[in-house]
């Protein structure tokens, strides 16, 4: 849905009445992506967040190693166990094996709010650059070069790399927070 409204969009810009007369009409598009991962903030938040993952897997496979040894002590002993002690120990795994699959889907979950709070941020920086990019180049229209939008652009208006080197020589600070 939102695709095809952009490419509706898109489509009556260019077709415009107001537009098609206007002689200087400048467009340009920037890949917000390229410019996520290649801007210095981008690469920071990508790191920071690798280390979150690393850690939280850390965390994760000593739960899990728990539940591996529980179950193999299960497996070995349990036929030789008094019914009461094999109970208790059958209960004892599925209990952390309920609390690992919780830990892990909590973990899932957190990860995703931090990637989407922290690309957020980044994303409405790059937004206010490239908003003042149109405004100080006297652009027309600068459109989103992610393929989905634009299908082709030359690469004389693509300002990406621009725009990547603009948002870095302001110092953003989003990946900082």
């Amino acid at each position: 849905m939102r695709k095809t409204l952009s490419y509706i969009l898109a489509a009556g810009l260019l077709c415009s009445p107001v537009l098609a007369g206007a002689e200087d009409l400048k467009i340009g598009y920037v890949d917000l992506q390229k410019a996520l991962n290649e801007s210095a903030s981008g690469k920071k938040a990508k790191d920071r967040f690798k280390l979150e993952v690393d850690r939280m897997e850390q965390s994760l496979e000593k739960r899990k190693q728990e539940v591996e040894k529980l179950k193999d002590e299960l497996e070995k002993k349990g036929l030789l166990l008094k019914d009461e002690e094999r109970g208790s120990l059958e209960s004892d795994y599925r209990q952390k094996l309920r609390d690992f699959e919780r830990q892990y889907k909590d973990s899932q979950q957190e990860l995703q709010i931090k990637d989407r709070e922290m690309t957020g941020r980044i994303l409405e920086e790059l937004r206010q650059v490239i908003h003042a990019m149109g405004e100080e180049g006297s652009y027309t229209v600068i459109l989103e070069g992610n393929n989905t939008v634009v299908l082709y652009g030359a690469r004389a208006i693509d300002l990406t790399d621009t725009v990547i080197k603009t948002y870095d020589s302001k110092g953003q600070t989003a990946a900082a927070n």
